[in-house]
């Protein structure tokens, strides 16, 4: 019976989380060009694709953002790209020329959202074929990095048309008269056939078999460390702080890594190319569930012990609010976070006794959340109280024009996709 009101409990606070925020989307604020929120890039990687975006930006005045999200906050890819992109100001005012990469890795989604100045170049059927080509595959590949990269130049290409090829009418003007042809000129081209047929059939004949003598040592030597990572991964899995459903990820691809191990035991008809493309394209998922699994513990431990601060400064930090919004102009925005705040705390205030160390995760986020609304409020009420006529002089500090490239918009324009 306790069991029960528990699972009652989680599911109503929960529930409460998901309304509120339901009614007051909020989007992370912009870093740069590339803004990975998810993780997926190293730094490196990072850094110099901002770079790039930078520069392309300097040269078309076409303002790309890379965005990847840790969840869609129960939106459509879609409207959470499209939002993201208002909120942004993504593109300049007046040429609406801004385009939106955003990836969310869990909801396995993906969309490329293009403003009206950019959409007679990088065209919807365009953005699909980017989409299928050199995004998704990559993904499915479990090779995220990549397919964000690759993705992303792909975007820069279709939309700088500054390098024209040259005309076919062009180089038929200035190509040379050619000499008439000889019997010398037969026995060169007799000779050069003879030497590319004699290169393909070596090619044929020795070829096949180093490439796969090459990955059959490479799957023999390697698959015992990919072996030990499963099982590091496993005694991690093993803490109670690990969700249900990464341990279901990890005992998929421990599954699939399984049937490797077993095909190989006795090197007997075995697809070794093949195998080693399977091998390594376990690499970044593995990875990415460890890394999962670790985040899951330290948010856990985390929350156990900052919860029960967090819960009593609550009052304080939503007392601090109300005195504030009580000077000046009044702002709806404002007294609508505050409002959530307070429903929020109310709900836990009435169900917070007896709570064990695993529901303060479930507390935690909660808590949270009452402390973004509530600064969310005070942020909206200085705003409304502050005079914004200058606010568009000057570019924002993460390279987006002011104001934005999807503002005036009547439809969305791009392509979505999923893996």
């Amino acid at each position: 019976m306790k069991t029960i009101v528990k699972t009652a409990l989680a599911t109503v606070l929960l529930v409460v989380v998901i309304a509120t925020t339901a009614h007051a989307q909020q989007y992370p604020k912009a870093t740069g060009y590339v803004n990975d929120f998810a993780n997926l890039l190293t730094r490196k990687q990072g850094t110099s694709l901002n770079n790039e975006l930078a520069a392309f930006e300097k040269k078309t005045t076409i303002e790309i953002a890379v965005v990847t999200v840790p969840w869609l906050n129960n939106q459509s890819i879609e409207d959470y790209t499209r939002g993201l992109a208002k909120e942004w100001g993504v593109g300049k005012r007046n040429q609406n020329n801004g385009v939106v990469f955003l990836i969310a890795p869990k909801e396995r989604k993906m969309r490329i959202e293009t403003a009206s100045g950019a959409r007679s170049i990088l065209t919807d059927s365009r953005a699909d074929q980017i989409r299928d080509e050199a995004v998704i595959p990559r993904f499915k590949a479990g090779n995220m990095p990549q397919g964000i990269i690759d993705g992303t130049h792909a975007i820069m290409r279709a939309l700088d048309a500054s390098s024209a090829p040259v005309t076919a009418e062009r180089e038929t003007s200035q190509a040379p008269q050619s000499a008439p042809w000889t019997s010398d000129d037969t026995k060169v081209l007799g000779y050069v056939f003879g030497s590319i047929a004699g290169v393909v059939l070596l090619g044929f004949l020795i070829l096949p078999p180093v490439r796969r003598s090459k990955a059959r040592k490479y799957v023999l030597e390697n698959k015992g460390g990919v072996a030990s990572r499963f099982a590091e991964a496993e005694r991690t899995a093993r803490s109670s702080d690990v969700k249900e459903e990464t341990r279901k990820k990890l005992t998929k691809l421990k599954s699939e890594f399984s049937s490797i191990d077993r095909l190989t035991a006795t090197s007997e008809g075995v697809n070794w190319l093949e195998t080693r493309e399977k091998l390594d394209s376990m690499d970044y998922p593995l990875d990415d569930i460890t890394s999962t699994m670790k985040k899951e513990i330290t948010f856990a431990e985390k929350a156990r012990k900052e919860g029960p601060e967090l819960l009593k400064k609550i009052p304080g930090m939503l007392e601090a609010a109300e005195k504030k919004l009580a000077e000046g102009k009044s702002s709806p925005k404002a007294v609508r976070y505050l409002e959530e705040a307070r429903t929020q705390y109310a709900q836990v205030q009435s169900q917070h006794s007896g709570m064990t160390m695993i529901d303060w995760v479930i507390l935690y986020v909660i808590l949270s959340s009452i402390q973004s609304n509530t600064a969310n409020a005070e942020s909206a009420h200085q705003y409304a109280n502050t005079d914004h006529s200058n606010d568009y002089s000057s570019s924002p500090s993460y390279g987006f024009g002011g104001g934005g490239g999807f503002g005036s918009d009547s439809g969305g324009g791009g392509s979505s996709g999923s893996w």
